[in-house]
């Protein structure tokens, strides 16, 4: 039987028009063939025959093709080059002592599966928090506060807010969840802020709020409440003293948490909504987590999630879409 093989124009033919980049590498490190792809992957940088490799790319694709020269095969190894995450495949021809890279831009994957991971951790300590609250007060309630009917109502009222946070914990995280997963957007409707901000800060001494009654948000109810609730919380935790004022501009609404706290470094403003990342002490035992789920909600709903901070305090400011009540 015949094997038919492609003449070496036809094959560079085709290897020109393939999506991913190919890259064709001799022993010297000297590119002998890059297609379109490789160009598109590396602009604005010159990829060209005859330039070696390290002159065109970053050092860990060099080492690939070493090591594909020692073992002959690099099967879809992960790398990262500053923001993009390539899936490089290298393989070695003995005859010709040729190494091919394949090479796929995997960086949106690499970003969504990052964003999962990091959802399940929020979620996860959203969660845990309030069902440790319930234990804890299980706990005293059994050990004798039952017997006294003053301790058992204020356990009993401590039981009754930690399972209401936890449902709306879980429902918000739900609706974020479906809809990073692109399974629908959250179901918005006009949300009156007024009452919202109220219930929120009820319970939590030394929160001052100031909102006009007749201001709305178009937004999903419980993952607004679970965005407020958490700069709320986290506010509190840096100062005694919290202020949440609403104001109303151009269609939108801003809701600004203001702490009195020591505030966050300049460098470290950006990150604050990373998972566990913690603002020079600030995050002490909670590492951001709450801000990274306002984050994620305020990005949900349309809207966006500002932070801005000196040595006299913190602002967050949630903007949303206006629902103006008439």
């Amino acid at each position: 039987m015949r094997v038919s093989k492609l003449s070496e124009e036809a094959l560079a033919g085709v290897l020109v028009r393939l999506p991913s980049a190919v890259v064709v590498v001799d022993v010297h490190d000297r590119i002998r063939f890059a297609n379109v792809a490789v160009r598109r992957l590396w602009h604005p940088t010159i990829i060209r025959r005859g330039a070696t490799l390290a002159e065109t790319s970053a050092p860990v694709f060099t080492d690939l093709v070493n090591t594909a020269f020692d073992v002959g095969l690099v099967h879809r190894k992960e790398v990262a080059v500053g923001e993009h995450t390539y899936a490089v495949t290298a393989s070695l021809d003995r005859p010709s002592m040729l190494v091919t890279l394949l090479i796929e831009d995997v960086s949106v994957r690499s970003r969504k599966n990052r964003s999962a991971e990091d959802f399940l951790v929020n979620a996860s300590h959203e969660i845990l928090s309030p069902i440790a609250a319930i234990a804890g007060a299980i706990q005293v309630l059994q050990d004798g506060a039952k017997d006294d009917p003053v301790a058992r109502e204020r356990f009993l009222g401590h039981i009754a807010a930690a399972s209401e946070r936890l449902t709306s914990a879980a429902t918000a995280l739900l609706v974020l969840a479906k809809a990073e997963a692109g399974h629908g957007g959250p179901r918005l409707e006009l949300v009156p802020l007024s009452p919202v901000l109220e219930d929120i800060t009820e319970a939590k001494g030394g929160v001052n709020v100031f909102c006009s009654s007749d201001v709305a948000v178009l937004a999903d109810a419980s993952v607004l409440r679970q965005a407020v609730a958490t700069l709320v919380d986290n506010a509190r935790r840096h100062s005694a003293s919290v202020s949440v004022d609403v104001g109303e501009a151009d269609g939108m609404v801003s809701i600004d948490v203001v702490d009195g706290g020591s505030g966050i470094l300049p460098e470290n403003l950006e990150r604050v909504t990373d998972r566990f990342f913690s603002a020079g002490g600030r995050d002490s035992g909670r590492y951001g987590v709450g801000l990274s789920i306002a984050d994620r909600a305020a990005k949900v709903l349309g809207g966006t999630l500002e932070l801005a901070s000196d040595r006299k305090g913190t602002l967050a400011r949630l903007k949303l879409p206006s629902a103006r009540l008439l």
